[in-house]
């Protein structure tokens, strides 16, 4: 493995599909909102930020966003990864696509030091995904794994008042229970990255776990929600 690794990094957890390549100090990225058409657009996107160089050449190591996120989405991400990383003989890095949220808003400037970061993304049927984390001015501390619940249920941290609610999730606003919540600054625009991650990949300031590509699975988190119509899902496309 270089020491500057060549990575491609994609993320498809939400309405946002997000490709990105990043080597020989160059990143090259497309990120569009694609809900539900994920699929029909993905390899476009890699032709577009591959720019007619041959993946073999260009790429040391493929990380895909595994969730949680949009079940059908989800399995985009992973089988377009699998696929590239197994017929070039590539690793795999999986990262969490809550907390690559986190990351794309300090990109933005949107996080000081010791904010208490609520990362979401809509889980539709009145719930959503949710991993608390703490912006430490270059990373995200997460001592919680990612949840699903109703917005009443969302738990709190102790003690901090600095709290900040990413992602889609803000969509349930009225129907956070704590006062605490109620009052937290919002950005609800914000999605995974696939840029920021490959960057901060190659760059070493987050490590890399590899595996081999068989092993890539999305992050399905448990939900117990029955079957119900399209008209009572409640949806927030």
């Amino acid at each position: 493995m270089p020491s500057t690794p060549r990575i491609l990094a994609l993320d498809t957890a939400t309405q946002a599909c997000s490709l990105a390549l990043f080597g020989r100090g160059e990143l090259r990225r497309r990120h569009e909102m694609l809900a539900r058409a994920h699929n029909r657009h993905i390899l476009q996107m890699l032709s577009d930020v591959l720019q007619g160089e041959v993946l073999a050449d260009s790429v040391d190591v493929v990380a895909c966003g595994v969730g949680p996120g949009s079940f059908t989405g989800l399995r985009v991400a992973v089988s377009v990864a699998q696929g590239l990383a197994w017929s070039q003989r590539l690793p795999v890095h999986p990262f969490c696509s809550l907390k690559a949220q986190i990351y794309a808003a300090a990109e933005q400037d949107l996080l000081v030091e010791g904010d208490h970061v609520l990362s979401t993304i809509d889980a539709q049927i009145g719930q959503l995904y949710g991993l608390w984390g703490v912006w430490t001015g270059c990373a995200v501390a997460t001592d919680r794994s990612p949840f699903i619940c109703t917005p009443d249920q969302v738990p709190l941290p102790d003690g901090s008042d600095k709290l900040v609610i990413l992602g889609s999730g803000v969509n349930y606003q009225q129907q956070f229970s704590a006062s605490r919540l109620a009052k937290a600054a919002q950005h609800g625009m914000i999605t995974p990255d696939a840029g920021v991650i490959a960057t901060l990949l190659a760059s070493g300031a987050i490590s890399l776990d590899l595996q081999a590509a068989h092993l890539l699975t999305p992050h399905y988190v448990q939900r117990n929600i029955g079957w119900k119509k399209l008209s009572e899902q409640g949806r927030h496309d």
